[in-house]
């Protein structure tokens, strides 16, 4: 997050806590139980930062990044994004994206701790394919929607969003999921764009925005997650982030064999405990059916109005017996309802 955004929020009452990185963030604006009945009921207005944001543009962008994202890029129009993702050659999640196509190029919002690392590996498979990528993080603010009237409130703007669906207005505003729409707005722009939405919504943390995704079980891929889940394991078959039908790109084989060759044995839970203090990303889950040896991570976890919620992807044998997370005999997690079916 931009001091500027940090700053402007704490002076609207956004509680500065410091993440497990060391980043602050605004986590909440003092009463958690009042956004999260605002977002079950009505609206929120949340700081939706810890992402990041690379522009990949020039005549061969569309080219370059069919080959090496896990989407049908080229068919990708103007003003429409989509969930994608970028492998090593083992089929392994470097990061998971939203990609969409502007009149300027493609932007990829992914996680903030991986921007440097995702642009340094793109940077070195350009060659002499007329490709620019940028970082252009800095030069936005990250504000969310989220609620069950959401739509509804982009909407009464004169704005139609289905998902997927990037529209510029006041600022860039993008469907992310039903009900969650993230806002980009010019850094200099965040007053006012923060004014449009603010009458009308619940303000709220960067803790309210990761339990929407959470609920919504859509997952980031973070630094400590890199190059640990095959894309069926973060669900993102499931969520379109693969398209089986394109043709090569970075780790395709092997996610493809995943597919048709054999049963995918890893899968994406949603789960939620009492325990208060969250599960850091990496966290090693376990089953009696896997003794000592870990059957899973915690992915993403958030505050809940008691304890926390998060998606754990997990060796799917494991999901009928009872899971705990950090040790054999540590906090036990209930496995929750996802919002999508899945594929065996």
């Amino acid at each position: 997050m931009t001091k500027t955004q940090l700053s402007f929020l704490a002076e609207r009452g956004g509680r500065i806590v410091r993440a497990p990185n060391g980043a602050e963030i605004v986590a909440d604006f003092g009463n958690y139980a009042a956004e999260c009945d605002a977002f079950e009921h009505t609206v929120c207005l949340c700081d939706a930062t810890g992402c990041g944001l690379l522009r990949i543009s020039g005549n061969d962008a569309a080219t370059f990044l069919h080959g090496q994202l896990s989407t049908h890029v080229n068919a990708l129009p103007v003003g429409r994004g989509g969930y994608t993702t970028y492998n090593t050659a083992k089929g392994r999640m470097l990061a998971s994206l939203f990609l969409w196509r502007a009149e300027d190029g493609f932007y990829a919002l992914l996680s903030d701790d991986l921007v440097e690392t995702i642009k340094n590996r793109l940077s070195m498979y350009v060659l002499r394919a007329k490709v620019v990528i940028e970082d252009v993080s800095a030069q936005y603010a990250y504000l969310g929607l989220c609620g069950v009237t959401a739509n509804e409130t982009v909407c009464r703007m004169g704005i139609a969003l289905t998902d997927g669906d990037v529209v510029q207005k006041q600022a860039t505003m993008i469907m992310l999921s039903t009900n969650r729409v993230l806002i980009l707005a010019a850094l200099q722009r965040l007053r006012e764009t923060w004014a449009l939405f603010a009458p009308n919504a619940q303000p709220s943390g960067r803790n309210l925005w990761q339990r929407a995704a959470i609920l919504a079980a859509i997952p980031t891929i973070t630094a400590p997650t890199s190059e640990k889940l095959i894309p069926q394991a973060a669900n993102w078959d499931a969520l379109g982030g693969v398209d089986f039908n394109k043709g090569c790109y970075v780790g395709q084989e092997i996610i493809a064999r995943t597919r048709y060759l054999g049963h995918v044995k890893e899968r994406l839970y949603l789960a939620r405990c009492d325990y208060e203090e969250l599960f850091a990303a990496g966290t090693p889950v376990y089953s009696s059916v896997f003794g000592e040896q870990a059957c899973g991570i915690v992915v993403n976890a958030a505050p809940d109005r008691t304890g926390q919620v998060m998606l754990v992807a997990m060796r799917t044998v494991a999901k009928s017996d009872t899971v705990h997370a950090q040790s054999t005999d540590g906090e036990t997690l209930t496995l929750l309802t996802l919002p999508y079916g899945l594929d065996s």
